[in-house]
């Protein structure tokens, strides 16, 4: 159960930065409305480099996170014997 939380936590988080880049939101807009929302403003590319990143490196994150959990109660299972 506490895997599920953490894996639904994890793609929840993406999907929150996902939900910030402008290219992203444009589609949306099309997809809901039909209409584009173009407003000429330079948004910058730092909410798409972070999405980027993100979806690269969450799995990789999540692997090291879990694999130090089983290493901790391997290490706590060592001491008790």
């Amino acid at each position: 159960m506490m895997l599920m939380m953490v894996i639904f936590s994890v793609m929840s988080a993406g999907l929150f930065y996902a939900s910030r880049v402008p290219a992203i939101q444009d589609e949306i807009n099309v997809i809901v409305s039909g209409k584009t929302g173009t407003s000429g403003e330079d948004v910058g590319r730092i909410a798409h480099i972070t999405f980027i990143l993100f979806t690269f490196t969450s799995p990789l994150l999540l692997a090291s996170a879990l694999s130090m959990v089983m290493i901790f109660f391997r290490w706590l299972d060592r001491r008790r014997v």
